[in-house]
């Protein structure tokens, strides 16, 4: 049986294990202390947000097929929001999610998702790889320069600027890869003494350094605290990456109270997260796995597929599709 080393345990990798566990040794390697990748919560007892992707669809039969025991299990449920588009403090559209495609989150946070599928695998936490080498066969070294040896085959499922530092020059698909620009997110947490009576529970921002505001603590089965889950724009956060995050937080503090009407500056809680990959530059889709079979090296992830869940697990299922047909 070929023993195959899976590098992020993120969606796509978790997928990617599953899809292969029965026909190859698996072992994943995480950075974190759990699993998930951006679908991830981060709590502040007695707080918690979805910090990450804030819910996701499922329009196409594999990934319909593969959230059912999801569904089943009581892991995921579906969120029916009062949604709203916003042109800077106008609301500009208004929907109701209960009348239309299922929008799904896990419950009671969007990990839960990680969590249940990382169950049976074998995942080394805490264990960021920077480099692998093949003699005979691969070896991974993390930051503590640890290595872990013997495998037949390497993926990657880490975001693409992070995936070229690992893969050698001469992987086949290194320049596609190359291609690849992603943009990073700031995330902004707050939580509230009181509830607001806003208008909505989800909107999509534009003519504003924000693009989204979520009432978190409204989503299914979340803690009653209320709470805001913000997100900066693109174009804000590539420009102010780097910047002062006490500084940023408040400015977009600032933002988001001017957008909604209501002061949040006395929050009882507030933090900012910043994702230096989160979202493609260019939405379209990538058609083929990454492969090669020649180095037994592979590559996938959402950024392979328009940067959404459904994404990050499709380019898994093709990819261990095609595995499982030419080397397995």
């Amino acid at each position: 049986m070929k023993r195959i080393a899976i590098i992020g345990a993120g969606i796509s990798g978790l997928t990617a294990a599953r899809f292969l566990k029965d026909l190859a040794e698996i072992t994943l390697f995480e950075k974190a202390r759990g699993p998930s990748g951006r679908v991830s919560t981060r709590r502040e007892d007695p707080y918690a947000f979805d910090h990450g992707a804030q819910y996701f669809t499922a329009r196409t039969k594999p990934f319909q097929d593969f959230i059912q025991p999801l569904l089943n299990d009581g892991i995921i449920s579906r969120w029916n929001a009062k949604y709203v588009r916003l042109n800077g403090n106008q609301i500009v559209e208004r929907r109701n999610w209960a009348d239309e495609e299922p929008r799904y989150v896990g419950v009671p946070g969007m990990n839960q998702v990680g969590k249940y599928l990382a169950n049976g695998l074998d995942i080394r936490y805490q264990r960021r790889i920077v480099s692998i080498e093949n003699t005979d066969k691969w070896a991974l070294t993390d930051t503590d320069v640890q290595e872990f040896s013997n495998f037949d085959w390497v993926i990657s499922t880490v975001p693409a600027p992070q995936a070229l530092e690992l893969l050698p020059h001469k992987f086949k698909h290194y320049e596609e890869i190359k291609a690849i620009e992603m943009k990073a997110c700031f995330s902004l947490m707050l939580a509230l003494e009181d509830s607001l009576p806003l208008e909505f529970e989800a909107a999509h921002v534009s003519n504003s350094v924000l693009s989204w505001i979520a009432v978190n603590s409204h989503k299914p089965e979340r803690p009653e605290n209320y709470t805001l889950l913000v997100h900066s724009s693109e174009e804000y956060a590539e420009t102010h990456l780097h910047d002062d995050r006490e500084k940023l937080m408040q400015e977009l503090i600032e933002e988001t109270s001017r957008i909604i009407g209501h002061d949040l500056g006395g929050s009882k809680h507030m933090n900012l997260h910043g994702w230096h990959f989160a979202n493609n530059a260019d939405r379209n889709q990538l058609s083929h796995p990454f492969i090669d079979t020649k180095q037994k090296l592979a590559a996938c992830g959402d950024w392979c597929l328009g940067g959404r869940v459904e994404g990050a697990f499709t380019s898994a299922y093709n990819l261990a599709n095609e595995m499982i047909k030419r080397v397995l």
